[in-house]
């Protein structure tokens, strides 16, 4: 007994002598009251009663070094007059509630190990404490500085601290414990010197952390205290400040707390829970889908049975420290729910079994989804939780524990989690599940997943392949819809035989259908059908298809994923009608618009009848009550043509009708919207067709114009006296028309319209049409010299002619210039005026290129105001020379009425690109009807010659 008294003596004697070599190693402050006490208080009450220590050795020293670093923990400060730091609130918008919008966050990062003073009980250490409070950002996962520094911006502040101190742990399983204070960096600890400090220096602050030694359901929290050592009435005296953190997910945890999950789960069953759970059978297997929810955010409703307001008011077991003011549900419903540190751990002695921990998290509606990921702090909006999942019932049932509380009347809340395993047009849920209390002293909470068709193509693609289907259940209410719709008719048949809609000939293909839901699902933006007005704002439509045919979600062969069905071994899932046959198929329908918020989701099951590119559905959506959906819905959606897609950008129609009585409360007016051009991902075909038959058709318009000139040089061959008649300034006008292209290699009658890219996503049309071009740049230089001998013809008879007769029978030029100059500075306003109008500005020499356009359509205007001041016995123009020439204008308006602008393969549905089109089909029309008018008038007016006397 003797012995190990002197032995414990010696013990306590060294102890103190590594202390006094510390303290010396430690002052590089001034020596001060405070600054003697922080040592006394690590020395005397932690570091006395060395019997009660662990022993460190060198290996248990590095594996502890990453448990001591965390990121993103809470802290809060005690109510005083003292805050640690201010904060720029001058970000926050007015009448905003901020709950939940402030985080207060603190980081510790183990920087240096004084292994040269290490004792057997106690480690030197040097660390950097971060802490914020912050709105738009989190902790970065490393010190932006190594040094003592503080910023401030709104909505952001951080302070950080380097500390040194001393390592101890408690024997028998109890915490471990950092005490620290401000120092000098020293170059022993391998930390970075000569720092500058960039606020008021302050080395009178105790920093002290404990941390369990065991990760478990009721040990996991990172505790920590940052105080003051400064008087009160120092200036740089802050109340005491409460850090909370846990350990990271990288720390082994320890499943141990079996009887408090037999006390929540064993009397109980999550009997409420649909039996069509995903058919797992290995544990491996569900901690592999487990672990793809990890970090993810759920839905939180309260439950239908809630009754009371002061339940109702609250989120089930979690504890806030504000009151949620909203009607009942409203505001929880706003709630999201975070699941972090998942671990998953199948049970060695039962493959069917697997023992499950994560931490629940609630977030508030204005807390950012991405930064509070991040967070690591325990508090009443966070629940602990550990369970078992048992193959035999499908359900993960937890135990849970609110914020710090590690004991049996803190761990009261129960969470029940299952995978659906098929869908419907009622059941979108990839995961749900329920939170409540074990005593029922609240009102428990549902949280769900819902499985969007996006959520297919990249985060679930694997899971949904190899777990998921898909289970019809409107198929026979929808036969009924389409029985009344299918009048079949002569435009009908004729629609069938001329167009063709997006379709698949091997319904069997995986491939094919993979590639037809993307071809019908669609994220554009849409106006209501009645609407005109382009200033009105587009509502955004989204049609995400979720399954067609056999095909749940996408099929990419080239990644030779596992899945349960084979190409070419699986079913048919197709609907027979009489005539047609028809695909299922189940989407979801966004719309994004307040005015449109009673359809703000639509979930859709029905037929795909790809003879009429008609989508026939039935639609369910959500109620506010949450009760029940309500599914007397019927939406169509029309699909363009594929056949005219090389003239007209895709498109969809969009009705949304009830099929309830307008009496009903679920009743709304039927819904009409057009989307505007749907891009697909490969038009090139569409794109080459039309680059070859623009070229086609100006060789052709080329040549009736030839034509014309040709049977005009007859004409006046003919009628000698009818050539000094024909308007010199006409003439003219058209010799420029075809003269700019030949010198100034611009377009040719028309331009390319298409949309307009930055440069380096332009559209690049290629080589293929050369000699479309060069026959082109030959006919129209034809057609020049053609109109050329036709103005000397012109030009010569007036030469000719007796001045004493030329003055009454040949239009004088300069008076038929004036006038029709006039006319046009007068239209170019208006058109100007009407054209901002209707499309807002526009640079003035692109209007000049448009109007431009517009006088060479005008053609017979000059024509028409020389024949108005002179007599004449003879028609100067021949029919077929006006009326062809009319008509090709015509022809070249009314194309550029059809034709929509060309969108590349590179168009995005957010790219800013507008149409190079000239005039907008109101505007073609307007000039239609003028080149109408012209002709008619100059018609008139040759039928009603008059003799000269």
């Amino acid at each position: 007994m003797a012995i190990l008294l002197s032995f414990r003596f010696l013990l306590v004697l060294a102890v103190l002598m590594v202390l006094l070599i510390s303290a010396q190693s430690f002052s590089a402050f001034e020596p001060s009251e405070e600054h003697e006490e922080v040592k006394n208080i690590c020395k005397f009450k932690r570091l006395a009663e060395c019997h009660l220590k662990m022993k460190l050795g060198n290996d248990k020293i590095y594996g502890i070094a990453k448990d001591l670093s965390f990121q993103n923990g809470d802290w809060v400060q005690e109510a005083g007059s003292a805050p640690l730091m201010p904060f720029d609130e001058s970000d926050m918008p007015k009448n905003f509630s901020d709950i939940g919008s402030t985080l207060k966050l603190g980081s510790f990062w183990l920087m240096g190990m004084d292994f040269d003073q290490q004792a057997d009980y106690v480690l030197g250490i040097c660390g950097i404490l971060s802490i914020a409070i912050t709105r738009n950002r989190t902790l970065s996962y490393m010190p932006q500085r190594w040094s003592p520094w503080f910023h401030t911006s709104p909505g952001y502040s951080d302070l950080t601290i380097i500390f040194e101190g001393l390592y101890v742990e408690e024997a028998n399983g109890g915490d471990r414990l950092i005490s620290v204070d401000p120092y000098i960096w020293s170059s022993k600890y391998n930390c970075k010197k000569s720092f500058q400090y960039s606020f008021v220096k302050d080395d009178r602050i105790m920093l002290i952390l404990r941390y369990p030694q065991i990760f478990t359901l009721t040990s996991r929290a990172i505790l920590g205290e940052l105080r003051s050592l400064n008087k009160k009435s120092d200036p740089k005296y802050f109340d005491k400040v409460q850090i909370s953190s846990q350990l990271s997910y990288d720390s082994k945890y320890h499943f141990v707390s079996e009887q408090l999950v037999s006390r929540a789960c064993n009397p109980y069953s999550c009997h409420e829970l649909p039996d069509n759970r995903i058919r797992v059978h290995k544990a491996s297997q569900f901690c592999k889908v487990l672990q793809k929810f990890g970090s993810e955010t759920f839905d939180i409703y309260v439950a239908s049975e809630c009754h009371d307001m002061k339940h109702c008011k609250n989120l089930g077991p979690f504890v806030h420290d504000w009151e949620i003011i909203e009607g009942k549900n409203a505001m929880s419903n706003k709630f999201k729910l975070l699941i972090t540190n998942l671990h998953c751990l199948p049970e060695t002695n039962s493959p069917n079994t697997a023992k499950v921990s994560a931490v629940f998290r609630a977030l508030s509606p204005s807390e950012d989804r991405f930064y509070s990921g991040s967070r690591t702090g325990l508090s009443g909006m966070t629940i602990s939780a550990e369970g078992t999942w048992n193959s035999s019932t499908g359900n993960l049932c937890m135990v849970g524990c609110i914020g710090l509380e590690n004991d049996a009347d803190g761990c009261d809340s129960r969470i029940c989690l299952y995978l659906p395993g098929t869908f419907s047009i009622t059941q979108r849920n990839v995961l749900s599940g329920t939170i409540s209390c074990i005593k029922e002293t609240c009102v428990p909470l549902r949280f769900k997943k819902e499985l969007r068709p996006l959520d297919i193509l990249n985060t679930y693609h694997d899971y949904s392949k190899s777990y998921l289907s898909y289970r019809f259940t409107r198929i026979e209410m929808l036969r009924a819809f389409m029985q009344k719709d299918n009048s079949y008719n002569l435009g009908i048949l004729i629609t069938k035989i001329i167009h063709r809609f997006p379709g698949i000939e091997d319904d069997r293909n995986l491939t094919l259908l993979s590639s037809l839901s993307d071809e019908l699902s669609f994220q554009v933006k849409a106006l209501p059908h009645a609407i005109r007005n382009k200033t009105i704002s587009k509502t955004f439509l989204s049609l995400e298809v979720l399954s067609l045919g056999h095909l749940f979600g996408r099929h990419w062969p080239f990644l030779r994923e596992h899945t349960c069905q084979e190409e070419g071994k699986v079913p048919s899932f197709l609907a027979y009608d009489d005539q047609n046959i028809l695909l299922n198929v189940s989407a979801q329908l966004t719309v994004t618009a307040k005015y449109f918020s009673h359809v703000a989701k639509v979930f859709l099951e029905g037929l795909y009848d790809a003879s009429r590119g008609l989508m026939h559905t039935v639609g369910c959506r959500e109620t506010h009550s949450q009760k029940f959906m309500d599914c007397l819905i019927e939406v169509k959606v029309q699909y363009s043509s594929k056949t005219t897609r090389w003239l007209i950008n895709p498109t969809a129609s969009v009705s949304i009708t009830s099929l309830r009585n307008p009496e009903d409360l679920f009743y709304f007016s039927p819904i009409n919207l057009k989307t505007v051009l749907i891009p697909y991902r490969d038009n090139s075909k569409e794109v080459k067709f039309r680059l070859n038959f623009e070229a086609c058709f100006r060789i052709f318009v080329l040549l009736t114009s030839a034509a014309c000139l040709l049977s005009q040089l007859y004409y006046v061959e003919r009628n000698i006296d009818a050539t000094p008649l024909i308007s010199a300034v006409m003439l003219g006008i058209q010799l420029l028309g075809y003269g700019v292209p030949l010198v100034m290699d611009t377009p040719i009658l028309f331009a390319w319209k298409e949309y307009l890219y930055p440069q380096s996503r332009s559209l690049h049309t290629g080589t293929t049409n050369n000699q479309f071009q060069f026959m082109m740049k030959l006919l129209l230089l034809i057609i020049f010299v053609l109109t050329l001998k036709l103005f000397q013809k012109v030009w010569d008879s007036r030469n000719i002619t007796p001045k004493s007769l030329s003055l009454n029978r040949t239009p004088n030029d300069k008076k038929v210039l004036l006038f029709a100059s006039m006319i046009h500075v007068t239209g170019f306003a208006l058109f100007n005026v009407c054209h901002s109008m209707l499309a807002g500005e526009t640079e003035l020499v692109t209007q000049l290129n448009k109007y431009w356009g517009m006088i060479q359509d005008c053609f017979l205007l000059p024509q028409i105001i020389g024949l108005m001041e002179c007599k004449f016995k003879t028609k100067p123009l021949g029919k077929v020379y006006y009326i062809g020439f009319t008509v090709v204008r015509f022809v070249l308006r009314g194309y550029d009425y059809l034709r929509d602008p060309v969108f590349s393969v590179y168009f995005h549905t957010e790219d800013s690109a507008v149409s190079s089109q000239f005039l907008s089909k109101f505007e073609n029309v307007g000039m239609m009807m003028i080149l109408s008018f012209l002709a008619i008038i100059y018609h008139i007016q040759q039928q009603n010659f008059k003799t000269s006397i």
